[in-house]
């Protein structure tokens, strides 16, 4: 390769990873209205892509681990518990919470950032299909408490959300394994997990993990709720390739 050019790009991609650190500061515990922070996050997303496709093994030796915790309060909580595993598993970070409001992401910048634009995503689109919800025939027929209607609905939506990042997070398992006849791929995957578990033994923290009864009280609720996180947009750069699937609403 061209030094010259090979230069430019390391250049353009240093602007490029400044603009996401400069986008994911603005969030809601830092003075950012929840639609500053979503606007922001979005364009977290948009800039990703282009970093993920253009890391190379050299870069991702370099990569720093961050912590990044990002507050969420109200009803769609119980949402987002159920979906804050899935987020990690497929961002390949590590997580836990602070609080009850707290969710914590620990690995590789563009990880982070990553699973950080997702919750804004998940947050957003939750409180977006629960007011149509609430505006339907379907929630005026149930017989079910208010509440009882409003929480399956919110346990189908995460189900099925979850569901779907774990389809993605599968997806770019299969290409690692594929990458396993590339000597380069191979090292990619390696240097990543060593550099993550290095990173998170020197913080000290021991995780564990906790389990939750969900009762369903409302069959038709957690039925639209899985519906309407079928058609939430997931995106995610997969594999090694030079370019993105989708993964498909459904």
């Amino acid at each position: 390769m061209d030094p010259g050019l090979e230069t430019r790009q390391q250049t353009e991609l240093e602007k490029v990873k400044a603009r996401i650190r400069a986008l994911a500061a603005k969030t809601t515990d830092r003075g950012c209205s929840e639609a500053e922070a979503l606007i922001a996050a979005q364009k977290v997303g948009e800039l990703l892509e282009v970093y993920g496709l253009t890391m190379s093994e050299v870069e991702l030796r370099e990569e720093l681990c961050i912590q990044r915790e990002t507050v969420l309060t109200g009803p769609r909580t119980q949402a987002l518990g159920g979906i804050f595993m899935a987020i990690i598993r497929m961002t390949e970070t590590r997580g836990w919470m602070n609080g009850r409001y707290g969710y914590v992401l620990f690995g590789l910048e563009p990880d982070v950032l990553m699973g950080v634009y997702l919750l804004h995503l998940v947050a957003g689109a939750v409180d977006h299909e629960e007011a149509v919800f609430r505006a339907s025939e379907a929630y005026r027929r149930s017989r079910r408490t208010p509440q009882q209607r409003l929480r399956s609905f919110r346990y189908g939506f995460a189900e099925r959300v979850a569901a779907r990042m774990d389809e993605l997070a599968a997806h770019r398992r299969q290409a690692a394994a594929a990458a396993q006849a590339n000597s380069t791929g191979t090292a990619l995957v390696l240097v990543k997990e060593q550099r993550l578990a290095e990173a998170f033994r020197g913080l000290g923290i021991r995780l564990r993990s906790r389990t939750t009864t969900r009762r369903v009280a409302d069959g038709a609720a957690y039925r639209h709720g899985m519906e309407a996180g079928g058609r939430v947009g997931l995106e995610r750069p997969v594999g090694q390739g030079g370019g993105t699937r989708a993964l498909p609403r459904r």
